[in-house]
């Protein structure tokens, strides 16, 4: 119909599309201001009895509905032999326009589409109300502010109450539904609100992607896939979304019985999914500014802590050495000068000297004595300043030396306790003042 013919008391502003049944515009209430989606059936579809009933339901079922996500119904009726439903009209576009625009849809808006669809199918099947033909098409999409934008199901052209056994087969569907209609349905077998679950997620596969699961110029090719072919996998499409591959795949289950219980649940699951990827995502991707410097911040912690380790190591290996050779080197000045014969038997009276240090290369010095009968009980105190790390201290030592007759029991002491020579000595003479 041309802009402005009167149909109805209605008054045509514009098409907004057009269809098998009949065609979509935005006509101009009688009565109020208000212009309403006026969808008229063709004439030769109106006199159909099949497409006049399913047309009829259409009205009445959805009529009864009262939900934000569902597009409401106003009035029906007929006019010149041509069936008509007044509705409310949402000032923007379908989901299947946007997926064909230059910006397509975001993952986030996906998930919020989907889920408000959700909820109202779960409405919609409270109310013993099967959708049956879910599609990206029939979900409408105000062009308002994201914030205030709103998701409607439409078209519940198709939709019959939930305990009527009678399905639509794939000969009475169109060839848009053919891509999304679960097994059951394309059987002919009796279906529930899973039926819808399986084309909202197959709406949700095509969001993702930008195509349905299966594609094929021929329905019966599409039609067997849905039947028999198991549903492909996101992530061969998405590799970022393999978080979401169990999601789909249970939602597009053969069996309605593996579905989930409602397609609230498969939405929650859908969006848990994507969160998951996104956490993923977020670890692959480059790291924005604040990301970069806390990174960098970590990245040279653990560049001092790989520094550390080493340099510890390094610095207990030295010290061990250090503490090796000192060891060594009190071990061997504790060891007694060779043995020599006393000169005279008189006694001398103990000496004590103070040997200074005065440089690395400079040894300590000691008065020299005559070893008396007396010097076995005394000994000589050195004294050292402290010298630079390059010169090792000298332990205080005596200078007396064992008689020729006791070298034979100081070698068996040495041998038999581990004792040095001037310990040893020391303990033989103990033991024959003890005598």
């Amino acid at each position: 119909m041309a802009e402005g013919t009167d149909f109805a008391g209605y008054t045509i502003v514009r098409c907004l599309g057009s269809g098998g049944m009949g065609e979509v515009y935005v006509a101009q209430h009688p009565r109020l201001p208000r212009q309403d989606a006026l969808k008229v059936l063709r004439p030769e579809t109106s006199t159909n009895q099949e497409f006049r009933e399913r047309f009829l339901r259409e009205a009445d079922l959805t009529a009864a509905l009262s939900h934000p996500n569902i597009v409401g119904v106003y009035d029906r009726g007929e006019f010149d032999g041509q069936l008509w439903i007044s509705m409310e009209y949402v000032d923007g576009t379908d989901v299947s326009r946007l997926l064909r625009s230059a910006g397509g849809v975001s993952d986030d808006q996906a998930v919020a589409i989907i889920s408000a669809v959700a909820d109202a199918l779960d409405y919609a099947h409270q109310h013993d109300l099967l959708h049956r033909d879910v599609k990206p098409a029939n979900i409408l999409i105000s062009d308002t502010d994201p914030a205030s934008r709103r998701i409607k199901l439409a078209d519940f052209g198709i939709a019959r109450c939930a305990n009527d056994s009678v399905g639509l087969t794939a000969t009475n569907m169109t060839v848009g539904t053919v891509f999304y209609a679960a097994p059951e349905q394309l059987t002919g077998s009796v279906i529930d609100g899973r039926a819808d679950q399986y084309a909202l997620a197959a709406t949700a596969f095509q969001l993702f992607t930008g195509a349905p699961p299966f594609e094929n110029s021929n329905a019966a090719v599409i039609i067997g896939k849905h039947l028999s072919a198991p549903p492909p996998s996101l992530s061969q499409r998405r590799p970022d979304l393999t978080a979401l591959d169990p999601v789909l795949a249970k939602a597009l289950a053969k069996d309605p019985r593996d579905r989930f219980d409602k397609c609230a649940d498969f939405a929650r699951a859908l969006q848990h999914g994507l969160g998951a990827a996104g956490a993923d995502a977020t670890i692959l991707a480059p790291a924005t500014s604040d990301q970069t410097q806390v990174l960098h911040a970590d990245k040279s912690t653990r560049s001092r802590r790989s520094l550390v380790l080493p340099v510890v190591l390094t610095v207990l290996l030295i010290a061990a050495l250090v503490f090796a050779a000192i060891e060594f080197t009190r071990a061997k000045d504790e060891q007694p000068a060779a043995p020599r014969p006393a000169a005279t038997t008189t006694t001398a009276p103990p000496v004590t000297t103070t040997a200074t240090v005065p440089s690395p290369t400079e040894a300590p010095t000691e008065s020299p004595a005559a070893p008396t009968e007396e010097t076995v009980t005394s000994t000589v105190t050195v004294e050292t300043t402290t010298a630079p790390s390059t010169a090792t201290p000298t332990a205080p030592t005596t200078t007396e030396a064992p008689a020729p007759e006791q070298e034979t029991p100081i070698r068996e002491c040495m041998q038999q306790t581990g004792m040095t020579r001037l310990q040893c000595w020391e303990e033989i003479r103990r033991s024959e003042r003890r005598r």
